[in-house]
């Protein structure tokens, strides 16, 4: 019996390779990314077809395959019980329609620093305070934040003490222990809006919690686009590294079994999320993935004036105050913010990528577990028009108290 499994596997290797071969003679070197699943037999199987895996899940496996490789499965799927599931794209959710702004002015202090902010505070991080003589911030002890994003600029003056991990889900080595290297911009921003500490000179700029840890988690490439299965592993990362708070400014139009799992199996080990709405207003039901998850908070964007900006995605809110999926749950600062930037400098960028940390970095100031922390925000938000619970901004503004 041995033998003969052994021989089979040959015969079905030989039979992938053959159509892989086949196939990419007419297509040439054509990869896309795929989720395969099925019997532990039937996974045994697709191994031996497209040989080396990316990431290893529960139930399956994903990777990058030719066209010729799925080709091959896609045959042998049906005798072998063998699922072939494309796995999807994520964005940041940055406003390109609003161009960011380098707003770090020459100067600075002692420490190396080069450039300074136009702000310690800026208007959001007064907004979240309630205090617009606010020179300063506080609070995060003790509170880990998995930002997970494009990156970090490790080497930032008012970021370089938060560093808990660095890790890289993007590269050719699943996850690189160490490398979370940001050539964008946009994770070195959202991670300053959450726990930016003013540098050892104090002349820096200001997050919601200086005093909490960031897990760098690179699971964006340099574009801004981010593959499903990197993103599922980050998060199951995160909660089995002891992360509180996980902060995803990116989203899709549809859901992605991967990153369903991975929600679920987050919120089991008391992991609050928090995740942007997306940018696709002002259309009902524009709502993003993963903040349209019922187990996500998801986080529309407003103004310094507390108007919601046309592009912030709406949801499906029905003012009952009861969160369920594909509604928005809180407004919070997402035009014209001002945060960190690569190269030690800052920006002042929108979208409801700059609102979603306003969220987190307020969760993890006020952090008394994750089902606790969520209920406190919703009962310390104020409201924001249109009156209750609405589709732009749910139950409102949160803030420090």
């Amino acid at each position: 019996m041995k033998n003969y499994k052994i021989m089979l596997v040959a015969v079905i290797a030989f039979i992938g390779l053959t159509f892989g071969v086949m196939v990419l003679a007419d297509n040439g070197n054509d990869f896309g990314r795929y989720f395969i699943s099925g019997s532990d037999f039937g996974i045994d199987v697709a191994k031996n077809v497209v040989g080396e895996s990316r990431h290893e899940f529960n139930n399956g496996f994903s990777g990058d395959f030719s066209y010729g490789q799925i080709k091959a499965l896609e045959v042998l799927g049906g005798i072998f019980n063998i699922s072939i599931e494309p796995v999807e794209i994520y964005n940041i959710t940055k406003n390109d329609s609003s161009a960011g702004k380098v707003s770090g002015k020459r100067g600075g202090g002692d420490g190396g620093r080069v450039y300074l902010p136009s702000d310690k505070t800026p208007w959001g991080i007064q907004k979240m305070y309630n205090n617009p003589d606010i020179i300063s911030t506080s609070g995060g002890l003790g509170v880990d934040v998995a930002v997970l994003d494009t990156g970090v600029y490790k080497g930032h003056l008012d970021l370089s003490r938060r560093i808990g991990q660095c890790k890289d889900f993007t590269g050719r080595v699943a996850v690189k222990d160490g490398s979370c290297d940001d050539k964008n911009g946009h994770g070195t921003h959202v991670a300053g809006t959450i726990l930016a500490d003013g540098g050892t000179d104090n002349l820096g700029i200001y997050g919601m919690a200086p005093e909490a840890k960031l897990f760098a988690y690179k699971v964006c490439g340099n574009s801004g686009s981010c593959w499903a299965d990197d993103i599922a592993v980050a998060i199951r990362t995160a909660a089995d590294n002891g992360a509180e708070i996980i902060s995803m400014s990116l989203g899709s139009n549809t859901q992605n079994s991967l990153i369903i799992d991975a929600i679920s199996y987050a919120i089991g080990k008391d992991v609050l999320i928090v995740a942007a709405a997306g940018n696709d207003g002002p259309v009902l039901g524009s709502i993003d993935y993963p903040g349209a998850n019922v187990n996500v908070v998801a986080v529309g964007a407003i103004d310094i004036n507390e108007n919601v900006p046309n592009w912030s995605s709406r949801g499906i809110n029905n003012n009952d105050y009861i969160i369920e999926e594909r509604e928005v749950e809180f407004g919070a600062p997402g035009v014209a913010v001002e945060s960190t930037w690569i190269g030690g400098n800052y920006n002042t960028i929108s979208g409801t990528s700059m609102a979603t940390p306003h969220i987190a970095g307020l969760a993890a100031k006020l952090w008394r577990g994750s089902v606790s922390t969520r209920s406190y925000l919703q009962s310390i938000a104020r409201d924001i028009l249109p009156v209750g619970d609405d589709p732009a901004t749910g139950f409102g503004l949160p803030f420090v108290q």
